[in-house]
C-alpha cells in the first residue's frame, strides 16, 4: 500500500513539472505570437480603467458618460501611442550616434579616474562593463518599444476586437456556467482580475508619468544633454519594479559624469533623481496601490527574471501584471490557496467568495 501511495506521489510530481516545462516552453516558443496578444490585452484594461474614471465625472450623465466613455479612453490612448511613437522615431537618428558612443565614453572616464586616483580601475570595471553594456541596455529599451510599435496595427486590431467582443462577456459567461454558485464564482474571479489589473495599470502608468516629468525636470535643471530622453526612460524604466528605478538613476548619472566638469554636479544631480525615485516608489506609489498589489517582493523578481528570459524586455513590462493575475486565481481555489499564500506579500490573499 505504502509502495503505491509512493508511485502515485511520484507520478503527480512528474505530471505536475512536465506540465510546467511544457508551458514555459510553448511561452518561450510563441513569445513572438503572444506578447502583442498580451499587450493588447494591458491596453484593453487600461481601456477600461481610464473609462471607469471618465465616469465618474461629476457634471456628466450616467447615460452619456456610459455611452462615451470607451470610445473617448480608446481616442486618448490612441492618440498617446501614437506620439510616443513619433517621439521614439524621432530620437532613434538623434540617439544612435551618441549611444553607440557611451561605451567608448565611459572607457575614457575610467581611465581618467584612474590617472587622477592612481588606481587601476581599468581592468576591473572594464570586464564589468563588458558584462553590462549600457549602450546594449538602453537600445534594448528602445528596440522593444520600436517591436511595439512595428506591431502597432495588430495590437489596435486586438484591441477593437476585445471592446467589441466585451459587451456579449455576461452573456457568453451565463453559457459557459448555468449554475448558479459556479457562475458568481467565476465572475467573482473575472471580476478580482479585471479590478486589480486596471488599478495597477492606471495608478502604475500615472506614477511613471510623474517621475518622467520630474526626472526631465531635474536633468532640465542641471542643463544635462538629452532632458527629455531621461524622463522618458524614467517613465519606461518605472514599470519594471527595483531594477527599473536603479537603471533609471545610473543612465543620466552615468551621462552627468561624462558631461560635467565638477563631480559636485554629478552628485547633486544623482542625489535629486534618487530622492525622486524613493519617494515616488517607496512613499506614494504604496500609498496609492494599498494592499492591492500585495506580492512578495522575492516573487516579484523572480517573475521579472523568467518573464525577461522568456520574452525579453516586454516580459519584464508584464511581469507584475501577471503574477497578479496568477495570485488572484490560485486565491480562488482550495488546492491552490497555500501557493497563493506563498506568492503573497504578507499571507493576506483575495478572499473566494
Amino acid at each position: 500500500m505504502e509502495i503505491i501511495q509512493r508511485d502515485t506521489n511520484f507520478a503527480k510530481a512528474f505530471y505536475f513539472f512536465a506540465f510546467i516545462f511544457l508551458v514555459v516552453y510553448a511561452l518561450n516558443s510563441l513569445s513572438s505570437i503572444l506578447t502583442p496578444i498580451a499587450i493588447a490585452i494591458l491596453i484593453w484594461f487600461l481601456i477600461n480603467a481610464l473609462a471607469s474614471q471618465i465616469k465618474k465625472i461629476p457634471f456628466l450623465s450616467p447615460k452619456i458618460a456610459n455611452t462615451i466613455a470607451i470610445p473617448l479612453s480608446l481616442i486618448i490612448i490612441v492618440y498617446f501611442m501614437i506620439e510616443i511613437g513619433s517621439f521614439i522615431t524621432s530620437s532613434m537618428m538623434e540617439l544612435s550616434s551618441s549611444i553607440s558612443q557611451l561605451d567608448g565614453k565611459v572607457n575614457a572616464l575610467i581611465a581618467k579616474l584612474t590617472l587622477m586616483t592612481s588606481i587601476d580601475f581599468t581592468t576591473p570595471l572594464q570586464k564589468f562593463f563588458q558584462e553590462f553594456s549600457l549602450s546594449s541596455v538602453i537600445n534594448k529599451v528602445i528596440a522593444a518599444f520600436s517591436a511595439i510599435f512595428s506591431n502597432l496595427i495588430q495590437i489596435f486590431l486586438y484591441v477593437l476586437f476585445l471592446l467589441i467582443d466585451q459587451q456579449f462577456f455576461r452573456a457568453k459567461l451565463d453559457a459557459l456556467f448555468p449554475k448558479k454558485e459556479n457562475n458568481e464564482r467565476v465572475e467573482h474571479i473575472l471580476t478580482s482580475i479585471s479590478k486589480g489589473v486596471r488599478t495597477y495599470i492606471f495608478i502604475t502608468t500615472s506614477i511613471s508619468l510623474i517621475t518622467g516629468f520630474l526626472t526631465y525636470l531635474i536633468c532640465e535643471m542641471f542643463s544635462l544633454q538629452g532632458a527629455v530622453l531621461w524622463g522618458f526612460i524614467a517613465f519606461v524604466l518605472n514599470f519594471i519594479p527595483t531594477i527599473g528605478s536603479i537603471i533609471a538613476v545610473l543612465i543620466p548619472t552615468i551621462f552627468a559624469l561624462i558631461q560635467f566638469p565638477l563631480i559636485s554636479d554629478v552628485l547633486f544631480l544623482s542625489l535629486s533623481l534618487v530622492v525622486v525615485q524613493f519617494v515616488i516608489g517607496n512613499i506614494i506609489y504604496p500609498k496609492l496601490m494599498g494592499n492591492k498589489l500585495n506580492i512578495s517582493q522575492f516573487v516579484v523578481i523572480l517573475s521579472l527574471v523568467i518573464w525577461g528570459a522568456m520574452w525579453g524586455t516586454i516580459g519584464m513590462f508584464l511581469s507584475v501584471p501577471l503574477m497578479m493575475i496568477l495570485l488572484i486565481i490560485l486565491s480562488q481555489f482550495d488546492s491552490t490557496r497555500s501557493l497563493a499564500i506563498l506568492i503573497s506579500g504578507d499571507g493576506t490573499i483575495f478572499d473566494k467568495k
